[in-house]
């Protein structure tokens, strides 16, 4: 009798998951315990006025591997902030960084059986997974956030001069498809209520109508970092992505770079709207963000 592929996969997934909780509470316990050095997360006018700690905030953030219950789907959770590390509690940080990778390369080899054993397998995860699940739903939490798990603990291997933060733009891009690409999209979601009613909406379409598929981009926060050339001919730069507290190694006598305090999450600007708007408002199939273009442009 043949062993099922999944079985041994969906093992490899229990296992690794389990590795990277285990990194998680190595690497927090050491953030914890270096106290001592400076640190800056930035946090809301609640969380100023509560007095949170910001090194307990962003251990908070860097256990965040489930979803909110408010939180979109496509959304991750992001925060700027620095935090001084000593040796061990960066040697921690690499340890998750390669549990991560190896609990996405799991993830990733039952998602190519198909999407019936990944999700049987993703289900089976949060079965066994449950006295952390049952603890994170008490917190508001939800489900596991993939994009959360997989993502990587920034840090750097030595202390820059200067970090400046900058967060993008939030927009949107809008794409073209048809009718049937469209009842395909639908029909590999999890056949629910809603669903079911948005298949039903795209039948009453002609086929040959083209439709407007939108996908939200999210703001996304960025540090330009300076860092003192060794050699000593001036300086040095480099752009990476910061979505969680930063981690920079330092000594007791050693204070943060220069940074300049930015707000937990972007500034909102108005927008005006444009004049030539070609797709409705409100989405004809919200679960697969689908528009119909205007009267005048179908």
């Amino acid at each position: 009798m043949s062993v099922s592929p999944a079985i041994p996969l969906r093992l490899t997934l229990l296992e690794r998951f389990e590795t990277l909780l285990g990194c998680l509470d190595t690497f927090c316990t050491a953030v914890r315990q270096g106290a001592a050095l400076p640190s800056w997360v930035s946090r809301t006018e609640a969380e100023l006025a509560a007095d949170l700690d910001m090194r307990i905030k962003a251990i908070q953030l860097y256990r965040a591997l489930w979803y909110e219950d408010c939180q979109d789907g496509r959304e991750t959770l992001t925060c700027p902030g620095i935090v001084g590390a000593d040796s061990e509690t960066l040697i921690a940080a690499h340890a998750c960084n390669t549990a991560k990778d190896d609990f996405k390369q799991a993830v990733l080899a039952l998602k190519a059986l198909g999407r019936v054993e990944a999700n049987a397998a993703m289900a089976d995860l949060h079965r066994r997974q449950e006295p952390v699940a049952v603890a994170m739903r008490r917190m508001g939490a939800a489900r596991l956030n993939l994009k959360q798990a997989y993502r990587h603990l920034p840090l750097l291997e030595q202390r820059p001069l200067k970090i400046g933060f900058t967060w993008s733009k939030q927009g949107r891009v809008i794409q073209r498809t048809s009718v049937a690409e469209t009842r395909r999209l639908l029909e590999q979601r999890v056949e629910t209520p809603q669903t079911r009613l948005e298949l039903q909406r795209l039948a009453e379409l002609p086929a040959d109508e083209m439709l407007a598929r939108v996908r939200g981009v999210c703001p996304h926060l960025r540090a330009n970092i300076v860092f003192a050339d060794p050699e000593g001919a001036g300086v040095r730069r480099r752009l990476m992505q910061v979505p969680l507290p930063v981690l920079i190694p330092l000594r007791c006598d050693e204070r943060l770079p220069e940074f300049v305090p930015v707000a937990p999450e972007p500034v909102a600007s108005p927008r005006l709207r444009r004049a030539d708007v070609r797709i409705e408002d409100e989405a004809l199939l919200p679960s697969v963000r689908v528009h119909r273009y205007r009267r005048a442009y179908r």
